[in-house]
């Protein structure tokens, strides 16, 4: 009895180290819950949920070693193309853009028409947004990569829009305009129309800010944003598509003013009265008007006008 109580004890310790045994659990949000390994690890299997864990516990280099590790010996097995893009995530999540891409780009070149194709181009999406915070060019770069290889895809539309958007917050707004106009010309159909059509005019206003009063802008904006209120009573820019209209407006009877008034200076009383009379008829809710009305009436009392 004590012999074989003697084997029962060796073959237990003998199967514990044949059996991985697993430590903490910890949790992310692709994953869910799972153990990590804290002992010899023998399957495949078991060497990919281990670099998985290495990643969710934030140990960037050392899972990505393991994730190549798990390429090199098992090139062809299913774990192989996931290893790769979970390589490009432990480099994303490490701020190492430019190794992330590369790494994300290799499974698009290593396995041409994966079923992953779509779930690497939001990823390497993910990247230029995150760029957008401080590398705005580079952004862009991505996110024409993204367009060139798959134009009609599910992340194009999106894309274009943050190449604009990018163009927009560089303070480069003709360019933003251009990008803008060119997700509308191909891809009517999308979410994002509204957001585009509220901010082409929203574009040319600041573009006209940088120009010394461009009004053909400025009316260009003011039917855009108009166009924008008509097709779209309740979206969420609505309530600030009309004060920009507002503002517009003031500047536009502002304008027409000072015209009127220029006529008065070079002693033309029927001119001036007539572009008044324009602040008076087109922008009768501004201030302008209430002053167009008191040269009206002025001019009427030294009787230079009828």
């Amino acid at each position: 009895m004590k012999f074989q109580s003697i084997i029962l004890l060796v073959g237990s310790l003998l199967s514990l180290a044949i059996t991985p045994a697993y430590g903490k659990w910890i949790w992310n949000k692709e994953t869910g819950w799972m153990e990590s390994p804290t002992t010899e690890i023998s399957t495949l299997e078991q060497r990919y949920r281990y670099a998985l864990s290495l990643l969710v516990e934030q140990k960037y280099t050392v899972a990505i070693k393991e994730f190549e590790l798990i390429i090199r010996d098992a090139g062809d097995s299913e774990y192989a193309e996931v290893s790769q893009i979970n390589i490009g995530r432990a480099y994303y999540l490490n701020n190492d853009f430019k190794r992330a891409l590369k790494a994300y780009e290799k499974v698009l070149e290593k396995y041409p028409g994966t079923k992953r194709t779509v779930e690497i181009l939001k990823r390497e999406y993910q990247v230029g947004v995150t760029q957008m915070e401080t590398d705005e060019q580079a952004a862009i770069s991505v996110f024409e990569r993204i367009i060139e290889k798959h134009p009609l895809g599910p992340i194009a539309p999106d894309a274009q829009v943050k190449i604009a958007d990018c163009y927009f917050k560089l303070e480069l707004y003709e360019e933003a305009l251009d990008a803008y106009e060119k997700f509308l010309e191909n891809y009517p159909k999308s979410e994002w129309v509204p957001y585009v059509q509220y901010q082409i005019p929203l574009s040319k206003v600041y573009h006209e800010k940088q120009q010394e009063r461009n009004y053909g802008l400025l009316i260009s904006a003011r039917e855009g944003f108009e166009e924008f209120l008509v097709s779209h009573p309740h979206d969420i820019h609505a309530e600030d598509a009309k004060k920009m209209i507002q503002e517009i407006r003031i500047i536009e009877a502002e304008r027409e003013y000072n015209i009127g008034e220029f006529y008065l200076r070079q002693k033309k009383p029927a001119s001036a009265a007539m572009y008044f009379g324009y602040v008076t008829a087109d922008f009768p809710d501004t201030v302008w008007a209430e002053r167009a009305n008191e040269k009206i009436e002025f001019l009427r009392i030294i009787e230079a006008i009828k």
